[in-house]
């Protein structure tokens, strides 16, 4: 996992990050920092236009001004005030209406890098550990979002001390004449000292104890512990408590304390985690309110000796407190801001690593050949594949051709590696060592997408999605509804489909349309039979669709698929025997190699692996099944 934690970032390299955060928050979002500048600036303006009322007001009474020219004054600051309160009502609308589009987006750019990253860093759950630790950055404090709301703090914070200085040194550079410490109170130099124990104070708080408190809050966050606590955690809401068909079994077999059980040992875990992070927080929380008591008290204090010794009115002393509280903000809004800035960069620098994570695949460059007459010729050629991470080699010096229209059966025991060797020759991996080539050349250095558009895959484990049969069938919105219907009679579902309601635009499943249909796990794999003849790709592959079924039904699937399949090459992988003999070829894996190849009498005759394994599963379906065996 991505841990940058301990890693020193430069100056520039911060400054990059940062300035890449706020462009992705306007290509998310155009205008999206600028309107929280002006909104945040509108804001203070306010602010000093009700300190400059309060002080005209207390002064004007004190003074005596005639009551018609307080009056009219007042109403004017007050239309004033007004205006910009309406100002900053419109930009908070517009702000609050683009809020969904812009974070809508900032998501999808993360969802898009996974769904189009290469498949090797999918089975990785480190990488799910990382994607969701940079969805919480997007929008948490200290993240993406974060960043252009720090940068209109800043905005504000130095308009505070630009304006609130102009309006306060008029009152500070007045002297009252005295001498000895009411003359040093009064004298500007008194002023700057005041400032001065202020700023050491506030800065001592930002930059000691905020550092400490959010190095607590980040090795909490970064601890892989916690990580996969949060994850497990969503996993069991997301696919278990939240998922009606999980109910069932959880009921009918008193799931309820295993499950929750699970689940408290998620937050319990992360609770030890969060309670001595809140012992650090406590701690360092008690300097950051002293350090407040101090800069309060310097600030309230010397406000109160200037008033003592006559340099300041009634209402100058209300505006003096007011405008020393903001100027202080200001400088200890900068100095928190920039600290903000720096923590920031280190968790949008986990974004951007995630988001420019390279694809480990070389892509080609080189055109499929367009064949009206489909024949493509697969080799493997003295292939050896390990899986990352792992020492141990899944397959062992492959060597296997396919030709022209073949269809050829893969079989052999659970974890021989044929599920492997589909993976290899869809591209979802490369080879550790070898070649697969396509027509007699290497199918690295082909255009990636060309070639995975040469195949249609069924698993076993397949995935259909809470959208119409249609859209399943389709994978895509737009559909020609007649070679819909048509593939999904052709895969066996003609009385399952004459029975929705909508036909072809029935819902699964009741995700989203409380309409939806549910479907049997064999009707779901014939539809996904369905969704593979629909893309009408030259190469198909069923990699045991169909182990959930009866062996009957298995093999009428199969044989039916035969008939769709036509003159393409096809590939049947599965560990049940009787249901490819009806293919050209038939190749026997073992522990990662290929041990026998060879049609279903010839390896029958050879009594070797084929044969013992038929033999067995003759014996165990005889009683059920025995016709297929005939």
């Amino acid at each position: 996992m991505s841990d940058n934690k301990g890693i020193k970032l430069t100056a520039k390299e911060r400054r990059s990050i940062l300035m890449r955060a706020i462009k992705l928050n306007e290509q998310a979002d155009k205008g999206y920092t600028l309107r929280l500048v002006v909104c945040e600036l509108l804001s203070v303006a306010n602010e000093y236009l009700f300190i400059l009322l309060i002080s005209f007001v207390t002064n004007g009474i004190a003074g005596g001004m005639e009551l018609n020219a307080l009056l009219a004054s007042t109403a004017v600051i007050v239309a004033v005030c007004l205006a910009v309160q309406i100002a900053v009502k419109f930009i908070k609308r517009r702000e609050n209406s683009h809020k969904a589009k812009h974070d809508i987006r900032l998501r999808s750019m993360l969802n898009e890098k996974l769904m189009n990253m290469d498949y090797v860093h999918i089975e990785d759950p480190d990488m799910q550990n990382r994607y969701n630790m940079c969805m919480d950055y997007l929008f948490s404090w200290e993240g993406i979002s974060f960043v252009s709301t720090v940068t209109g703090d800043i905005a504000v914070a130095v308009f505070r001390i630009i304006i609130g200085a102009a309006l306060i040194i008029p009152s500070v550079i007045r002297s009252s004449g005295q001498s000895g410490f009411a003359g040093f109170i009064t004298s500007p130099l008194g002023f700057l000292s005041a400032v001065a124990v202020v700023i050491v104070s506030e800065l001592s708080k930002n930059i000691y104890f905020k550092i400490k408190t959010s190095n607590a809050y980040e090795d909490v966050v970064r601890d892989k512990r916690y990580l996969l606590s949060n994850r497990t955690y969503s996993a069991y809401m997301n696919y278990v408590v939240n998922n009606y068909r999980s109910g069932k079994e959880i009921r009918l077999y008193a799931e309820q304390e295993l499950i929750l059980g699970e689940m408290r040992q998620c937050t319990d875990s992360n609770h030890k985690l969060w309670r001595a992070a809140f012992f650090k927080w406590h701690k360092y929380g008690m300097g950051t309110e002293f350090m407040n008591l101090i800069s309060m008290g310097v600030m309230y204090g010397y406000a109160v000796l200037r008033a003592i010794y006559g340099t300041l009115s009634a209402g100058e002393v209300i505006a003096f407190v007011m405008l020393f509280t903001r100027v202080l903000n200001g400088i200890a809004g900068i100095s928190n801001e920039l600290i903000n800035f720096r923590l920031s960069a280190d968790r949008c620098k986990d974004v951007f690593d995630f988001l420019d994570i390279p694809d480990k695949k070389y892509k080609g460059t080189i055109p499929t050949e367009k064949r009206k007459d489909n024949e493509y010729e697969f080799e493997f050629r003295h292939v050896w594949f390990k899986y990352p991470g792992s020492e141990q080699y899944v397959l062992r010096d492959i060597n296997l051709k396919w030709r022209i229209g073949e269809k050829m059966a893969l079989v052999g025991r659970n974890g021989c590696g044929k599920s492997t060797l589909v993976k290899l020759l869809c591209r979802l991996y490369d080879p550790t060592r070898g070649e697969i080539t396509l027509n007699g050349v290497d199918i690295r250095k082909y255009n990636y997408e060309e070639y995975m558009g040469l195949f249609a895959v069924v698993f076993q484990d397949s995935k259909l999605f809470s959208f119409s049969v249609a859209e399943n069938v389709a994978a895509s919105t737009e559909f020609d509804p007649k070679r819909v219907e048509d593939c999904v009679r052709r895969s066996g579902l003609s009385e399952r489909l004459d029975s929705m309601q909508d036909g072809i635009n029935t819902y699964l499943y009741k995700d989203f349309d409380e309409h939806g249909v549910e479907i049997s796990g064999g009707e779901a794999q014939k539809i996904c039979l369905a969704r593979a003849v629909y893309k009408g790709s030259p190469f198909i592959v069923l990699d045991e669709p169909t182990a959930a079924l009866d062996p009957i039904s298995e093999h009428d699937i199969y044989t039916k698929f035969n008939g769709i399949v036509g003159t393409r090459t096809a590939i049947y992988i599965s560990h049940r025997l009787s249901s490819c003999r009806f293919c050209d070829e038939i190749t026997v894996m073992d522990n990662g190699e290929i041990v026998e190849r060879g049609n279903h009498n010839d390896l029958i005759t050879a009594g070797g692996n084929y044969s013992k394994l038929w033999s067995a599963q003759a014996e165990y379906y005889k009683d059920t099944a025995g016709e297929l065996f005939e």
